[in-house]
Parts: structure tokens; sequence; C-alpha cells
């Protein structure tokens, strides 16, 4: 920072209601955000209220086909041809369409993800919540990584998926269907970051055995029993710690959620990413809020939540650059890897 900069800072800081995430440089990444669910999407309004740097935006293709039912969310029929990839195209375009508005970095390589960091401009990633749009068609993933899409959850909520199994309905598939197998190794033909929340922990084994390259669980909660479908919807979404520590082990990170049925508090959530970084090397825990995706049960209804985290963990004798990679390093990391040819 030369010395002009610094005296436009430091004036801006003595600012009366401005926080530290709100001035200085933004340094944080979200690893799994819907900012497009409001309506007209703003994005830059909502990062810079929390310092954000990166938020990994997901679009999902199930729409108004979900409803919340028995204690979670499903699907309210079945699935016409043609209309998950249709409600994909029109969500992915819209915010595409508002990063470049907005004059956000659309980060959909190594070299945009470097100027993000070089220049300390926020940048968005652009990713989906569920691979069912493909409809079985994998060219249609050739097409959508040359738009942008560098992002890739393999399941959502679509209980007949063609990739595999989801977590919140009893399995059918034995995990990973033969699609969905290939799918991940498309992911790493195309460098595409490979993401299992929502998986079955089977599945998520099965993946870990695929991928050439680490892979996150991007919002969650670790458990410490094998979850079940008919524990509801984030108790059954969780991960086996065991298959945590696996995808550990290979490089990749876990993200906790701020979900309200799960933690109830902040300090709650920051007891658990604590515990997460001493059972599986903080190097590999990440932080995805799930925002405005959670709703009336997100502890984050805003990034200033997010960035308040920062904050507890120090409490939580965490060293600074063990916090730095949890809300954020870490899963810049996995996606700089991701990207690689």
């Amino acid at each position: 920072m030369n010395r002009r900069d610094f005296i436009a800072f430091s004036a801006l800081s003595m600012l009366p209601g401005l926080s530290r995430a709100q001035t200085a440089a933004p340094r944080f990444a979200d690893m799994h955000g819907h900012m497009g669910f409001r309506y007209p999407p703003v994005f830059r309004a909502q990062m810079e209220k929390g310092g954000m740097l990166l938020v990994a935006e997901k679009t999902t293709s199930e729409g108004d086909l979900l409803r919340p039912l028995a204690g979670r969310l499903q699907m309210t029929r079945e699935v016409k041809p043609g209309e998950l990839r249709a409600n994909f195209e029109r969500g992915f375009t819209r915010r595409r369409q508002a990063v470049a508005k907005e004059g956000l970095v659309e980060v959909n390589s190594v070299q945009a993800l470097e100027r993000v960091l070089s220049e300390r401009t926020p940048g968005v990633v652009l990713a989906a919540e569920g691979a069912d749009f493909l409809e079985g068609d994998l060219s249609y993933l050739d097409k959508v990584r040359a738009l942008g899409l560098v992002h890739l959850q393999l399941v959502h909520f679509v209980a007949s998926s063609l990739l595999g199994d989801i977590a919140t309905e009893a399995p059918t598939r034995g995990g990973m269907t033969a699609f969905g197998r290939d799918v991940v190794r498309a992911c790493n033909r195309h460098g595409m970051l490979v993401d299992v929340a929502h998986c079955t922990n089977e599945g998520m084994l099965q993946v870990l055995e695929i991928s050439a390259k680490p892979i996150v669980y991007s919002h969650g909660h670790i458990s410490a029993a094998m979850p079940q479908p008919s524990q509801g919807g984030s108790m059954a979404r969780a991960i086996h710690y065991p298959v945590a520590k696996k995808i550990a082990e290979a490089g990749g990170v876990v993200g906790i959620w701020p979900d309200w049925y799960t933690y109830s508090h902040l300090d709650l959530m920051a007891d658990a990413i604590a515990r997460a970084a001493d059972q599986l090397g903080a190097a590999h825990v990440g932080i995805g809020s799930d925002m405005h995706g959670l709703g009336q049960r997100s502890l984050m209804p805003g990034y200033a939540e997010f960035a308040s985290m920062e904050e507890l963990l120090g409490k939580r004798g965490l060293k600074p650059a063990e916090v730095e990679g949890i809300m954020g390093g870490n899963y810049i990391r996995v996606l700089r890897e991701a990207m690689k040819s």
C-alpha cells in the first residue's frame, strides 16, 4: 500500500458505522452461497458487508419443484424432460450477467483466480448445486465449462438422480451411478472442482476413489455416527467423521455451515469448526454459508456474520494462519488445484 492509499484507508476507517470487514481489503472466501436467490441479484454490496473476496455462487436447477415436507426439502412432482436444464440455464445466465454488470471477476481459470488474489478485487466462482441438468449427456458438461462453470456439486434433491443416491432419501443406487462416476472423471479433465455435499457417505467414498484431484464437501457438518436419511434434512446431510478424514487426507476441504438446527448459535458453530480443525487438520476445514439458502434457519443472514467468525476462531486458540485458511484460503487452494490442467 502506498502513502496515498494508506492515508485514504486511514480516513475511511475512522468513519462511524464502518466495521473492519467493510474497510479492510476483502480477504474471505465462502465455499457455498446463493446470493442470486435475491431478486434482482446484487452481489458486490452483499460481499462488501463481510469483506468477501470470493464466493462460490451456486445455481440450482430444481427451482419451484422443492417444498419442505416431513422435515426436509423434497421434490413435489416428477421432473419433465428438459425442465432441469432450462431452469439451470436461466439461473446460470442471470448470475453471469450480474457478475459482469457489477464488474466482479468471473473466476473461471487459474489466471482469473490469481488476478483476484493479487489485486484483491472481489470475484465470483460460478458453481452448480446438483448436476441433474446434464440429463445424462456428458457432452453438455463441455459446454457449461466453456461458459465458466468451475465448481460442480454432483447431487442435490432429485431423488431419482442419474448421478447417484442423495443423503435425504433411502439409497437405491449403491452410491454413485456409472454416469455419476463418469462426471467425476470429466470434471478432473476439464478443470472443475468436485463437490460431494448432499451425496450419501458411501457415494462420497466412491468419488474419493475416482477423483484424481482433491474434492470438497462444501456445506454441512461432521457426525460421529453414520447419518441416516430417516433423521431429517440437517442430520441426514452430515458427513461421517471417517469419510471427512479421508477427504482431508486426500487434500480436500470440509465446509461447516451455519444451520440453526445444527448449532443454534455462532459460538457453537465456532466450537464445531475448531473441533474439525483439530480432527482433520486446520488446512482441510472451510465455511460454506449456504447464504440465503437456509432462510430463517441461518445463523448468517448476511456476510457480516461470516466475517465475525474470524474473531470467534481466534478466541479458540487457532493460529492466525489457520484462521486465514478456514476463512477462505483452504477453499482457494483446492479450487486452484482443480482448475489446473
